[in-house]
């Protein structure tokens, strides 16, 4: 027999893995006002194994921003899976696996494609019954074709 707690667990944990799933359909739907209904006002972000940079804190906004111009003509499909939950009251950790294909249409095949894959880490925090996510950190254990493609590490001297 389930007690309350394991059901709202059950409940919270299923929002959780909707908040970051909804995440990734947004930014390949590059529906930025979504993506923003899913962030926290300001969110720590660590792309560092992927981009170099270094770990920082970032406002909504500039996320988002770096996520349009990085995709601007690419097509992506963020595939997310093996979520593992952990919430203590109003917080939330979640750690999964995801893929990332990305495909530039204006390249020739061959060259048209980067793909990854690794963990993401999402903290998340509770508002009004809605998780929005506060903490983003890509590990990479998948790197595959011209990086290119991808907007951050675009050669823009051509």
């Amino acid at each position: 027999m389930y007690e309350l707690p394991d059901i709202r667990w059950i409940i919270d944990r299923t929002a959780v893995v909707d908040t970051i799933v909804a995440f990734a359909n947004a930014i390949d739907a590059q529906d930025w006002q979504k993506l923003r209904s899913h962030l926290a006002d300001e969110i720590d972000i660590d792309y560092s194994e992927f981009r170099g940079e270094t770990p920082r804190r970032v406002t909504a906004e500039e996320y988002i921003k770096q996520r349009v111009e990085g995709l601007v003509g690419l097509r992506t499909l963020h595939v997310s899976t093996n979520h593992e939950v952990t919430i203590q009251r109003d917080a939330a950790n979640c750690k999964s696996v995801y893929r990332i294909y990305r495909l530039d249409p204006d390249r020739e095949s061959g060259q048209n494609r980067l793909d990854t894959g690794g963990n993401y880490f999402h903290s998340l925090i509770q508002t009004d019954r809605h998780w929005l996510i506060t903490g983003i950190k890509q590990t990479v254990v998948i790197v595959s074709g011209n990086t290119q493609v991808h907007g951050a590490w675009r050669d823009t001297s051509q």
